[in-house]
C-alpha cells in the first residue's frame, strides 16, 4: 500500500506539473520597446500579438512643507488631504518624524511621507515630503488646524493608453495595467504619440515537454508498482479489487481521447507499449506546437475546467482523496483489520495469561500436597522399619 501510494502521489504531482507548464509560467514575451513598457505574464495568458500606445505614463503628485517648526505653545490638529478627502492624523508628538510615521502607518496605501533635510547638517531644515501612491491630480497635503502646510511640487496626472489600436483611450491611476487575462504591463515612459509598442506572447515548448517527460516517468513507475501485485509472482494484494481499480485509472489516462484536432496522447508523441509503459518523443510535440499550439491548449484544458488535465486530476483525486480515495480507503480498511486482529491477540493473550496463572496455582497446590504426602510416607516408613526391627530382635 505504501509503495502504491507513493507512486500515485508522484503521478498526481506530475499532472500538476503539466498544469503549471500550461500556465503563465511557461509563457514568454518579446517587446518592441522594453524601455517604454514592461511585461508580466501569469495564468490565463494566451499566445498572440498585442500592442499598446502609451499616450501618458502618468505622474505621481508630490508636495513638500516649509521648514517644520510647529509652535510648541499651540495645540495642533493634523489632517491629511488626498484627492480632496480629509483624514485625521494621530502622531506621537508634533515632530516631523512622528507626523510622517503616523501618515505612513495609517494611510500608507494612499500616500508616502518622508522627512528630508534641505539644508546643511550643521543648520538643518527638516521638511515633510509627500508622494501620492496612485497617479492623478490628488494634491496630497498636510493641514494643521485646517491650514495647509504643503506646497505642491508636482501636479499628478492619470496614465492614458490605447490597446491594439482600438482608438479607445483608457485612463488608469496605476502604471500597472492588465490588457488581457494573464498579461499585465508596466508603463515606464510616455511614447512618441504615434508609434505603439508591440508585444508578442508565446508559450515555451520546453516547459511543457519537460512536464510530459516527468509524467511518462511517473506513469511507468505507477504501472510497475501495480504490476507487482499480479502476474506469475503476485504480491500480497493479489486478488484485492484495489489492484484492478488502480489499473483502470492508469489505463484511462493512457488512452484518454478528445474530439478536438488533437485526439489523444499519441498525437503529442506518446506511445503505449505492450508492457503498459509510455514512451515520449519530445520532437513530435515541438513540431506540433508550431503548427497547432491552440489545439494543444484545447486538448490539455485545465485541472478545474476541461480536457485531459480535468480528467487526469479527477481520476487521481479518486485514488488519493483523503478519506474517500481508493488507496486511503483501502489503507483505512487494512488498518481496521489490523486493529481487530491486535484486539483478538490481546484477548487471547489475556486468556492464556489467566490459564497460566490458574495452572501455576494448581501446580503449587499439587506440590504442597505431594510434600505432605512425602512427609506422611516418611513417618509410616519409619514406623514399619521400627516394627520390623522389633520383630527381629524379640524372636
Amino acid at each position: 500500500m505504501t509503495g502504491l501510494n507513493t507512486a500515485f502521489t508522484n503521478l498526481q504531482t506530475a499532472i500538476a506539473g503539466i498544469q503549471t507548464a500550461m500556465g503563465g509560467a511557461s509563457f514568454q514575451s518579446t517587446v518592441s520597446d522594453p524601455t517604454q513598457v514592461g511585461v508580466s505574464l501569469s495564468d490565463g495568458a494566451q499566445e498572440g500579438e498585442y500592442s499598446i500606445q502609451v499616450i501618458d505614463a502618468g505622474t505621481y503628485a508630490t508636495s513638500m512643507t516649509g521648514d517644520w517648526a510647529p509652535d510648541s505653545t499651540t495645540d495642533h490638529s493634523f489632517q491629511l488631504s488626498v484627492g480632496g478627502n480629509l483624514y485625521t492624523i494621530d502622531p506621537a508628538d508634533d515632530s516631523a518624524a512622528s507626523v510622517a510615521s503616523a501618515i505612513n502607518s495609517q494611510y500608507g496605501d494612499q500616500v508616502r511621507a518622508t522627512v528630508v533635510n534641505v539644508n546643511t547638517p550643521d543648520d538643518p531644515s527638516y521638511r515633510i515630503s509627500l508622494q501620492a501612491a496612485q497617479l492623478g491630480d490628488l494634491a496630497p497635503d498636510i493641514l494643521d488646524n485646517g491650514v495647509s502646510l504643503q506646497a505642491q511640487s508636482t501636479t499628478g496626472a492619470l496614465a492614458r493608453y490605447i490597446v491594439n489600436q482600438s482608438g479607445n483611450e483608457v485612463d488608469s491611476s496605476s502604471r500597472s495595467v492588465a490588457i488581457a487575462d494573464g498579461i499585465n504591463l508596466t508603463l515606464l515612459k510616455t511614447g512618441d504619440g504615434t508609434t505603439p509598442v508591440d508585444i508578442t506572447v508565446t508559450r515555451s515548448t520546453s516547459a511543457l515537454s519537460d512536464a510530459l517527460t516527468t509524467f511518462a516517468t511517473d506513469y511507468n513507475a505507477a504501472v510497475d508498482e501495480v504490476d507487482k501485485q499480479h502476474g506469475t509472482t503476485p504480491g500480497t494484494l493479489a486478488g484485492n479489487p484495489v489492484v484492478g481499480d488502480l489499473g483502470n485509472v492508469l489505463s484511462g489516462l493512457a488512452t484518454y481521447s478528445s474530439n478536438g484536432s488533437i485526439d489523444g496522447l499519441k498525437t503529442l508523441g506518446f506511445d503505449l507499449g505492450d508492457d503498459g509503459h509510455l514512451t515520449y518523443d519530445a520532437f513530435t510535440l515541438m513540431g506540433l506546437d508550431i503548427q497547432n499550439s491552440a489545439g494543444i491548449e484545447s486538448f490539455f484544458g485545465g485541472a478545474s475546467t476541461s480536457g485531459f488535465l480535468k480528467y487526469a486530476t479527477d481520476a487521481l483525486n479518486s485514488v488519493e482523496q483523503s478519506g474517500t480515495g481508493i488507496l486511503p480507503a483501502a489503507q483505512a480498511d487494512n488498518q481496521a483489520q489490523i486493529s481487530n486482529i491486535q484486539s483478538e491477540i490481546t484477548d487471547k493473550q489475556a486468556k492464556v495469561d489467566q490459564l497460566t496463572a490458574t495452572i501455576t496455582a494448581q501446580m503449587a497446590t499439587a506440590d504442597a500436597l505431594i510434600a505432605t504426602m512425602e512427609q506422611q510416607y516418611n513417618v509410616l516408613s519409619g514406623m514399619f522399619q521400627a516394627m520390623q526391627t522389633d520383630e527381629t530382635m524379640y524372636k
